[in-house]
C-alpha cells in the first residue's frame, strides 16, 4: 500500500515537474528573445529594461536546477516530493508578469493584458500557499486531508485573482489597481504565516536538518516576493535571495528531505 503511495506522488511530482520545464523553458525563450532584440536595437533605457527583468531568467533557471539536483540527488519520497514541482511551476508561472515588457518589445500579443493581471494574482498567492502547506509538513499532516486543503486553498487563490477589480485605465501596468492593496495584503499575511510556521518548527525540533530547510525556505519566501519590485535595486535583491535560498536547499538536500 505504501509502494502504490509513493508511486502516485512520484507520478504527481513528475507531471508537474513537467510542467514547470515547459512553462519555464517558455518564459526562458522569451526572456532571451526580448534580450537579443534589446542589445541590437540598442534604444534608449534598452540597458536598464534588461536589468528590470533579467532577475526573473535567474529565478527560473535556478529553480530548474534545484528540482533536477533534487531528481540526481536525492528522491524525494516525503510529501515534498510532490509540493516542491507544485510550487516552481506557480513561481515559474509568476514570470508572466513580463508579457507586457515582451509585447513592447516585439510586438506580439501573447495575452490580454487582464489576462496578465489574472494570471501573476493566481501565481503569486497560490505559490505563498504552496509554501504555507510546505511549512506544514513539519507537523506529520496527513496527506489525503493535505491533499483537500491544498486543492480548496488553490482554488479559493484562483477565485480571488478573478474576483478583485484591475486599473482598466492602465491595464498594461501589473498591481496598479487600487483594490491591489487588499492582494497585496492577503499575500503578505499568508508569507508571513508561512515564515511563522518555520520559525515555529524549527523551536520544536532544533536538529540541523529542520534549521537549514528552514532557513532556506524562509529565503524563498522573502526572494519570491520581492521579486515583485520593477526597479533594478529591487531585482537583483530578490535574485541574490532566492539563490542563496536555492542554493542552502540543494546543499541540505539530502538530509532534508
Amino acid at each position: 500500500m505504501d509502494r502504490r503511495k509513493k508511486a502516485r506522488r512520484n507520478k504527481k511530482g513528475s507531471v508537474a515537474l513537467i510542467l514547470q520545464t515547459i512553462i519555464s523553458i517558455a518564459y526562458a525563450a522569451m526572456l532571451l528573445h526580448m534580450t537579443i532584440l534589446l542589445v541590437r536595437q540598442r534604444d534608449s533605457g534598452w540597458f536598464n529594461t534588461i536589468a528590470i527583468y533579467f532577475p526573473q531568467l535567474v529565478i527560473i533557471i535556478s529553480s530548474m536546477a534545484l528540482q533536477f539536483i533534487l531528481r540526481i540527488r536525492h528522491r524525494a519520497h516525503t510529501q515534498d516530493g510532490s509540493l516542491l514541482p507544485v510550487l516552481f511551476t506557480f513561481i515559474a508561472l509568476e514570470s508572466s508578469m513580463i508579457i507586457p515588457i515582451y509585447s513592447q518589445v516585439t510586438g506580439q500579443t501573447l495575452l490580454p493584458p487582464n489576462g496578465v493581471i489574472y494570471l501573476s494574482r493566481f501565481a503569486f498567492l497560490s505559490s505563498a500557499i504552496l509554501f504555507t502547506f510546505s511549512a506544514v509538513q513539519f507537523y506529520g499532516t496527513n496527506l489525503s486531508r493535505m491533499t483537500l486543503y491544498l486543492s480548496t486553498a488553490i482554488g479559493a487563490s484562483f477565485f480571488v485573482s478573478l474576483a478583485l477589480p484591475i486599473n482598466n485605465a492602465d491595464p498594461l501596468q501589473i498591481f496598479s489597481s487600487s483594490y491591489d492593496a487588499i492582494f497585496l495584503t492577503m499575500l503578505m499575511l499568508v508569507c508571513i504565516a508561512a515564515g511563522l510556521t518555520y520559525v515555529a518548527a524549527v523551536v520544536k525540533d532544533r536538529a540541523t536538518h529542520s534549521v537549514t530547510r528552514s532557513a532556506a525556505f524562509i529565503l524563498l519566501i522573502i526572494g519570491n516576493l520581492i521579486s515583485m519590485g520593477t526597479d533594478i535595486i529591487t531585482g537583483v535583491i530578490s535574485a541574490v535571495i532566492y539563490v542563496a535560498g536555492i542554493t542552502l536547499l540543494s546543499i541540505s538536500a539530502k538530509n532534508t528531505f
